[in-house]
């Protein structure tokens, strides 16, 4: 397991690599990381780092996200010295409320929020509550214990958060 460093509004440091920084262009990331697993766009994903590095129009780096939480496979992910997706959601969500001092973008709270004074996003697809939601409609439907498994799996996943990304100064404010 390689660890990465989240800075946010600066970049991060990787393990065994070194550190990329918000504004290294394309060619620096490559030789830093070597070649991405795909490239879709502007976008260098590199599964091995369980990692997503987006690039703006300059061929800059503006955007990194680790995208494999809350169960990494390959990496741990840090930030301001916690382990970003074994924090459960509400911890993490304070963490980054705590150290943002300022305005947020909660519209879809349950799901994700964008810390704007710090650049930095969380988020998940389904929340505790959907998952609740569907163990009461599986006993409704009398099939809970065939489905035990599975949304106890959904729940362990639904505590956490998925994705956490940082960007560039203002980048989730436009």
């Amino acid at each position: 397991m390689k660890n990465i460093n989240l800075s946010p509004l600066e970049g991060i440091e990787v393990e065994g690599f070194g550190t990329i920084a918000f504004g290294n262009m394309k060619a620096e990331v490559i030789k830093l990381l070597g070649e991405p697993s795909s490239i879709y766009g502007e976008q260098l994903f590199y599964d091995e780092l369980e990692l997503r590095i987006d690039l703006n129009a300059a061929g800059k780096v503006e955007f990194i996200e680790c995208t494999y939480g809350p169960f990494c496979e390959r990496t741990v992910p840090y930030i301001y010295g916690q382990r970003a997706f074994e924090l459960p959601g509400e911890q993490l969500f304070a963490l980054l409320l705590e150290k943002n001092n300022g305005r947020i973008d909660d519209s879809e709270r349950e799901y994700g929020t964008s810390f704007l004074e710090i650049s930095t996003g969380i988020y998940r697809s389904f929340a505790p509550a959907d998952v609740l939601e569907s163990i009461e409609e599986s006993k409704a439907e009398g099939c809970y214990e065939e489905d035990k498994e599975w949304l106890e799996e959904d729940m362990a996943k639904a505590r956490h958060y998925w994705t956490i990304g940082i960007g560039v100064e203002n980048y989730y404010s436009s």
